[in-house]
């Protein structure tokens, strides 16, 4: 019990772990979000969001929100082109998240 209240405290001691964390999901749940939003305005015609906007979404951290929701909307999954390059955002993404979770064990272990 005692490791669980330091630990506690050391991430209340430690913003940036937090800030991280809480942006990478909300990165992926805007990108969700945004898949979900773009098979909707494909659906009625209307003006869509541009594939560019979500390859971002995707090399900044979204890619696990945008696969995601490519699959669960059945959304750009007839796409090649846009599948491999959304491929490639999941490992920018991946190493993101590496980089995070090695800066999370840093502070762990060394301060």
């Amino acid at each position: 019990m005692q490791i669980i209240q330091d630990i506690i405290i050391w991430l209340s001691q430690e913003p940036t772990i937090w800030i991280m964390l809480v942006y990478l999901v909300l990165v992926n749940m805007l990108a969700f979000l945004t898949m979900w939003w773009d098979k909707r305005r494909a659906k009625k015609d209307e003006w869509r969001v541009s594939e560019a906007t979500l390859l971002i979404m995707s090399f900044i951290g979204g890619a696990v929100g945008i696969l995601i929701g490519m699959f669960r909307f059945r959304h750009k999954t007839r796409k090649r082109s846009f599948q491999a390059i959304a491929a490639l955002g999941l490992i920018a993404s991946f190493i993101l998240y590496w980089f995070e979770w090695r800066a999370i064990l840093w502070f762990l272990f060394y301060l």
